[in-house]
């Protein structure tokens, strides 16, 4: 019997390639031993992610995406929700895919459907904020809203990475823009004023690579977070950009730790986002790490990059 295939094509995501490949994905899908179904996300006529993963999940051996990381929130998250155990496919058409370049997903699609027919599963760590689930990261401040708001072709144009910096050297006023916030982790307490903050499971977050996140595993059950108090001046807040940039955490404006799971209370309300998603504005924040909670069935020409970067071999069995 053939494998079934459940393909969401989100044609808004980056350059709208998702759309000249469509006959591609089925093709290859198909050859390599699936039946496809495929279904385009069109929020405006009810077709989100969630609402096709709730309806249609039984029916599948995997479900698979084509999009960006915002795409692949939704899914994700719905699969997290609904408390499934498939496996997942990405495709990644958006502007940067972030998290693509954490796995080593490489672009070119045939590749990555081989990946999606094979039998290679990597499981690795979500997060859960409060009822929600994210991919890979969740962070708040005056500039990770640029992330939600900026419209797709400024998107296309900088790309996430480029645009998140481009608002920390371009926004002075972002020094005025700062939350209070007060966190518990691992019986300890910290509070302060924070421009910016990041709470993730990747190698990079928005451009920025600390000594931190380089030497992240994505599925060691930890987050990796950073946190960069609100400095007093111009002077220091280039400072900060250059700390960032260079890859070093010798900074007395920015904190980095790891941690399982952060009671995070927000008086200002910060307005958050999760994976470049809206993730609203929470005066109080539970977020935990969900060891291995979801599986992604990756191409052969990543396996080695994996196994180098989390110490240990890849979980392989036969979908059946």
């Amino acid at each position: 019997m053939r494998r079934k295939v459940l393909l969401l094509l989100n044609s808004a995501a980056g350059t709208g390639s998702a759309r000249g490949m469509v006959f591609d994905l089925v093709k290859y899908l198909t050859l390599g031993g699936f039946e496809v179904t495929a279904y385009p996300i069109l929020p405006e006529n009810g077709l989100t992610s969630e609402a096709i993963i709730r309806a249609k999940h039984r029916d599948y051996d995997v479900i698979a995406c084509c999009g960006g990381d915002g795409t692949l929130n939704h899914v994700v998250s719905s699969i997290a929700s609904l408390g499934l155990d498939i496996p997942i496919g990405y495709i990644p058409s958006g502007s940067t895919n972030d998290f693509a370049r954490s796995l080593g997903i490489p672009a070119d699609p045939e590749a990555n459907c081989r990946g999606i027919c094979g039998n290679n599963i990597f499981a690795y760590d979500i997060g859960r904020f409060n009822d929600r689930y994210f991919n890979y990261v969740a962070a708040f401040g005056a500039f990770t809203r640029v992330s939600y708001s900026t419209g797709q072709s400024i998107k296309n144009v900088l790309g996430y990475g480029a645009y998140l910096l481009n608002g920390i050297l371009s926004l002075p006023e972002s020094m005025s823009m700062h939350s209070h916030l007060i966190l518990e982790h691992d019986g300890g307490r910290e509070e302060g004023e924070y421009v910016f903050g990041s709470i993730s499971n990747t190698t990079s977050v928005g451009g920025m690579k600390s000594a931190l996140i380089r030497k992240a595993s994505l599925n060691d059950g930890l987050f990796e977070v950073i946190l960069i108090s609100a400095p007093d001046s111009i002077r220091e807040l280039g400072e900060i950009v250059t700390t960032l940039t260079s890859g070093s955490v010798d900074n007395k404006y920015v904190r980095v730790f790891r941690t399982r799971s952060l009671l995070i209370k927000s008086p200002d309300k910060a307005a958050w986002t999760l994976d470049g998603e809206y993730g609203g504005t929470p005066e109080e924040i539970h977020m935990e790490v969900c060891p291995a909670r979801m599986k992604i069935l990756l191409p052969e020409e990543v396996e080695e990059t994996m196994e180098e970067q989390n110490g240990q071999a890849r979980d392989k069995k036969v979908l059946g």
